[in-house]
């Protein structure tokens, strides 16, 4: 112990690795942040998808620190503010009208939280106390507490907390790119893909009774599962089967929302609305922990009654609502409308997409680009044809990284994949230097690794 330096953790780093090559930031400026050493990155990930809005936002800082000198804390037991009224309302108009009420909160996971209680809570208050069980997906990612966990869907975020709370099914992840069929994927048609999944989703449901299920959650673009598009008609087929046996659908749009794939919310992309959706990141720019509960009207009538009904929602947080939050969320917001970038990372998206490629047709190891927006991912495979992905082993996705990171390019990976999400306010020039230090790093990584895989095979 007296050998070691005193520390944070970094999240789901292991420390020891990491003690080996840390980096440590201190500023940024647009989409570059620089480290304690004084070197400039790109930031590839969006400080984890809330940057959308640059670095050293003065906009921002001036809306929080405005707030800070009126009012920094309202206790959200006993009051609701201005700044809170004001982004609710923003909010709302930006939503169909179908939604009546928001609860914002500090952090996507106590969004996600919350949208299973509710909905299990409001099944409770309508007569159907028997609808619990939550359906999400493997390989999801809803959050760090815990049926946020329970409901996540990869086994290495799981296994160390379980047994985790009860009433938790997983359903296959609809990724087209690796249907779990026989025969090659690319035979079958996306529509074709899309009702073979479904048709596992309906056979899970009624396997497990539709009447004691309370709500199905999923991430309209599966991120932490490879930024994995869902299929055609999949999320059509969700809102149909959950109408059908009076189950509420959730959409966690935690990363997806406020610019990110080319819509102000992916649900928009999809022609599909749930019946609670959760927001944050994006939402306040990465400037202030701020998340938000959507809820529709229909939901919300079974939460309106008299103190002694008790039907009020029985959880909350303290930082929700904040005055200082809600102020930057105001700024951020009216930033992403005044200037369209929903619109400018559809187009900045594309640019990526077609850059990488552009990049797959020369480099092996390339073995799928996919994304919506300025969320893109890269999928590495060993053999093209087979789709076979590398050994773990060889942990190509990470080699990657970390070229990327010597090059100047931060960028999230997993040993089979890597992700880019820059700022929303990233320019064509700034695509194409991604793009550049992007293709030496697969370049340097995969030519090697596509012999030695060969040899390990």
């Amino acid at each position: 112990m007296d050998d070691r330096v005193a520390c944070t953790m970094v999240d789901f780093m292991q420390m020891k690795a990491f003690a080996e090559s840390p980096l440590v930031l201190t500023e940024g400026r647009g989409i570059r942040v620089r480290d304690v050493g004084g070197r400039w990155y790109v930031d590839g990930l969006s400080g984890t998808f809330c940057a959308g809005l640059g670095h050293g936002n003065a906009g921002l800082a001036e809306a929080g620190a405005a707030q800070l000198g009126r009012l920094a804390m309202a206790c959200p037991t006993l009051a609701t503010n201005d700044r809170a009224l004001e982004l609710v309302d923003v909010l709302l108009g930006l939503l169909p009208d179908r939604y009546s009420v928001i609860k914002l909160l500090s952090g996507g996971s106590e969004a996600t939280e919350s949208a299973m209680k509710i909905a299990r809570q409001f099944h409770k208050q309508t007569g159907q106390a028997g609808k619990f069980k939550i359906l999400s997906h493997y390989r999801s990612y809803h959050g760090g507490t815990g049926h946020a966990v329970a409901a996540s869907g990869w086994p290495a975020w799981r296994a160390p907390y379980e047994p985790l709370a009860g009433g938790f099914i997983h359903l296959h992840t609809p990724d087209p790119f690796r249907p779990p069929f026989d025969g090659p994927p690319w035979a079958m048609t996306p529509e074709a893909v899309g009702a073979a999944y479904l048709r596992l989703v309906e056979e899970t449901i009624e396997l497990e009774d539709p009447r004691t299920i309370a709500a199905l959650i999923t991430e309209p673009v599966f991120t932490s599962a490879g930024v994995v598009v869902p299929p055609a008609g999949y999320l059509a087929g969700l809102r149909e089967l959950c109408d059908r046996h009076g189950i509420l659908l959730i959409f966690d749009e935690i990363i997806t929302a406020f610019g990110r794939v080319g819509a102000m919310f992916a649900a928009e992309l999809f022609g599909v609305w749930p019946d609670i959706l959760c927001l944050g990141k994006g939402m306040s720019g990465g400037y202030a922990p701020l998340s938000a509960v959507v809820i529709s009207r229909t939901i919300a009538d079974a939460f309106w009654g008299e103190p002694h009904d008790l039907i009020q929602f029985h959880s909350g947080h303290t930082y929700g609502s904040n005055p200082v939050a809600c102020a930057i969320g105001l700024a951020a917001v009216g930033q992403i409308r005044a200037g369209r970038l929903d619109e400018r990372a559809q187009a900045l998206g594309d640019r990526l997409q077609a850059g990488l490629r552009n990049l797959q047709a020369g480099v092996p190891g390339i073995g799928d680009v996919r994304g919506r927006g300025l969320l893109v991912g890269v999928e590495l495979v060993a053999d093209p044809a087979t789709r076979e992905r590398f050994p773990a082993a060889l942990e190509v996705g990470l080699r990657v990284r970390d070229v990327a990171r010597r090059e100047g390019l931060l960028l999230r990976a997993s040993h089979w994949m890597i992700v880019l999400a820059p700022p929303l306010t990233i320019a064509e020039g700034e695509v194409d230097e991604v793009l550049d230090i992007v293709g030496r790093a697969l370049d340097e990584v995969l030519v090697g690794a596509t012999g030695a895989a060969t040899s390990v095979g």
